[in-house]
């Protein structure tokens, strides 16, 4: 892998704080909020590519979980971790790899969102994992893999479909622009 040019850096900031800026506007909906993080989960990895994309997700969870207020609803803390939704913030890390990856060859446009789907599932794997465990062994407040499954997939899968289908529709517009060609999409 090459360095890390300043423009490389300059690009990871600047989109770190684009995901934090997303996380500040929250429609409260029970203990995980609804946020524009989704979307910038799958735009800034497909955009950026895999290394740069975990690079972004990485520094906004660093920058939340140093006390910044970036996490959904403007908190953060190493408190953070605690909370039933910090699961889809790990989740998103698998996520930035996997969407970046795909999006570095020229593929079908059936076959990048098929992946970004499994993607998306995954991102709800890992986020009602961690609810459920937090909720019923650390917060004490037990709550049912089954409700989780239920609130999760009947209230935010559809909302979070919504936001994937924008997401790749933005990066399909936007790759034609002279901008998108000039990014360095970093391979291992």
């Amino acid at each position: 892998m090459k360095r890390l040019s300043s423009n490389d850096l300059t690009q990871i900031a600047l989109s770190a704080a684009l995901l934090a800026v997303s996380s500040l506007i929250v429609i409260p909906v029970g203990v995980v909020p609804i946020t524009l993080q989704v979307f910038f989960f799958f735009f800034l990895p497909a955009l950026l590519g895999p290394i740069k994309g975990i690079m972004v997700v990485a520094l906004y969870l660093f920058m939340g979980l140093v006390g910044l207020p970036v996490f959904a609803g403007g908190t953060g803390g190493l408190m953070s971790v605690l909370s039933p939704s910090f699961g889809y913030l790990l989740g998103a890390l698998a996520v930035a790899w996997i969407v970046g990856k795909t999006f570095l060859k020229q593929r079908s446009l059936l076959y990048k969102s098929a992946v970004m789907t499994v993607a998306l599932l995954l991102l709800y794997a890992v986020g009602m994992s961690y609810q459920y465990l937090i909720m019923n062994y650390v917060l004490s407040t037990p709550l049912s893999l089954n409700s989780i499954l239920t609130i999760n997939l009947t209230v935010f899968l559809p909302i979070d479909l919504v936001k994937l289908v924008f997401a790749f529709g933005l990066y399909e517009r936007l790759k034609k622009l002279p901008f998108a060609r000039r990014i360095d999409k970093l391979v291992t």
